[in-house]
């Protein structure tokens, strides 16, 4: 779960100038202390394939907005002289001086330390005590910080971090204030997230880390993350944030190999989901599942992702069999072969595809289908790289049309690539246990001068709107350090052919 910062790791440390004297009178420097990494970073490993990349999404709180002038411990500006020392300037007001506002902040009822911060999003950081103070007598400290922080700051911008642990390791953190982590922008419309907080979200909190299944809340305005203690919890965990009327950005299990990521936080992963979650985080050699409805890497549709040291063939057959949670659910298994070599299988939960024109009624499962990259040719400018697609099935299948190929860059990222059909009107190809079929991928190679990103991954759909396989490209035959494909280039990909 990503509890303290949503994406990414973060660091706190931010020391005071060397020219700023603090008062004589001024509070030990304990008062000053930065965060403690509570390693709440670890969501973001969440893999497009693996949870390490994102269990992951989304979601980064990063220490970024410096905490108001009126916070900190600083003698008063220097009169300027060429021949003394600079006198010192008019003392703080006491009221605003670090020190007495820290103090005033640990009074409060159910406080058990209290810290002002230098630097960063958080102004304040204050402690509940343990056991943990009644949901509304939390909340009423926490407005209270929040008042006495907000006057002192004089229109700066401020926030407050309020953090507590319950008696049997349950934790909690909530994050609120001008400064605290926004809930972002949808990447679709660039319009702002919702502020996920709510009036009453340190009682929330408090309300559900009460329970021995809550292992961390983490609450802020563009985070709504739980951490589950087991993965048999998850259900009974959902009930309790649907009981608050809350929705989740990240539900997941404590140590993060297994966890559902909800994007934008205003709903809870239902039952059935979870369910299928459960059982695939149940499998022999299943080593992570995450299932995400917003990736903010390449594919970007809902997916579930399995990881297992054993064939992917096994759990693909499983998902395969398993009652589908809703609409299409299109899933990606990872694995090993016998010789240790990596293996993708892709499809959808229960079987359940969406429908699309061009895929005929026998067509290969995608789980049955090997799909690989054999080399690249050139000739006059043009590169041509042929895919192949091999029937791994008891059955005959059929493969139609083009397949559909988008292109990721050393970088991570997708590249621009407009691409387009040829051959769209070949007859389908019947493919026997074994057999292979072939489609040609053509494009004009860019200038690599200047080191633009190469395209080193494809993923590739049998059929347009089937799930996509990861076709990395590393030591393909004349890929070299990767494609030269460049953003805003134009491909075409030819039908399926009967491979010779």
């Amino acid at each position: 779960m990503d509890d303290d910062a949503h994406p990414s790791p973060r660091g706190d440390d931010a020391e005071p100038p060397e020219d700023a004297d603090p008062p004589e009178d001024a509070d030990p420097p304990e008062d000053a202390e930065p965060p403690e990494d509570s390693g709440t970073a670890r969501h973001r490993r969440v893999p497009v394939a693996v949870l390490a990349a994102a269990l992951g999404a989304a979601l980064a709180v990063s220490a970024a907005v410096a905490a108001p002038a009126a916070l900190r411990t600083a003698a008063g500006p220097a009169a300027p002289s060429t021949t003394a020392p600079p006198s010192p300037g008019p003392s703080p007001d006491p009221s605003t001086r670090t020190g007495d506002v820290a103090a005033r902040l640990r009074t409060l009822p159910g406080v058990a330390d209290a810290v002002l911060l230098g630097a960063s999003d958080e102004s304040a950081r204050i402690t509940l005590a343990s056991p943990l103070p009644a949901p509304t007598d939390a909340q009423a400290t926490a407005d209270a910080a929040s008042t006495l922080l907000a006057d002192a700051a004089g229109g700066a911008a401020w926030s407050l971090r309020v953090e507590g642990t319950r008696p049997g390791g349950g934790s909690l953190v909530v994050e609120h204030g001008p400064g605290a982590a926004s809930g972002g922008v949808d990447p679709a419309t660039g319009a702002p997230h919702a502020d996920l907080l709510g009036a009453d979200a340190v009682a929330d909190a408090v309300r559900l880390v009460a329970h021995d299944a809550v292992r961390r809340v983490h609450l802020a305005p563009g985070i709504a993350a739980v951490e589950a203690r087991a993965t048999e919890d998850l259900v009974a965990v959902a009930a309790l944030a649907r009981a608050e009327d809350r929705g989740l950005t990240s539900l997941v299990v404590e140590g993060f190999g297994v966890g559902l990521f909800e994007g934008d936080g205003r709903s809870v992963p239902d039952d059935a989901l979870l369910a299928l979650v459960t059982g695939a985080a149940a499998l022999p050699s299943v080593t992570q599942v995450a299932y995400e409805t917003v990736r903010s890497t390449v594919p970007a549709d809902p997916l579930l992702t399995v990881v297992t040291s054993g064939p992917a063939a096994d759990v693909a057959r499983w998902l395969d069999d398993a009652a589908p949670p809703g609409p299409a659910l299109a899933y990606q298994v990872q694995g090993s072969s016998d010789d240790g070599t990596s293996t993708t299988r892709s499809g959808f939960v229960g079987g359940t595809a969406p429908a699309t024109a061009d895929r005929p009624t026998d067509a290969c499962a995608p789980h049955d289908l090997t799909i690989a990259a054999a080399g690249v040719d050139a000739a006059a400018g043009r590169r041509f790289l042929t895919l192949t697609a091999r029937n791994d099935g008891a059955t005959r299948c059929a493969l139609a049309g083009n397949p559909g190929v988008r292109f990721v860059a050393d970088v991570g990222t997708e590249t621009d690539v407009l691409l387009e059909p040829d051959d769209a009107a070949a007859s389908p190809v019947v493919l026997e246990p074994g057999a292979a079929a072939s489609a040609l991928l053509s494009w004009r190679g860019g200038s690599t001068a200047g080191g633009p990103a190469l395209v080193v991954t494809l993923l590739v759909a049998p059929h347009p709107g089937d799930p996509e396989t990861v076709v990395p490209l590393t030591g393909v035959p004349g890929v070299g350090d990767g494609l030269d494909l460049l953003g805003g280039g134009t491909a075409t990909v030819g039908a399926w052919t009967l491979a010779g």
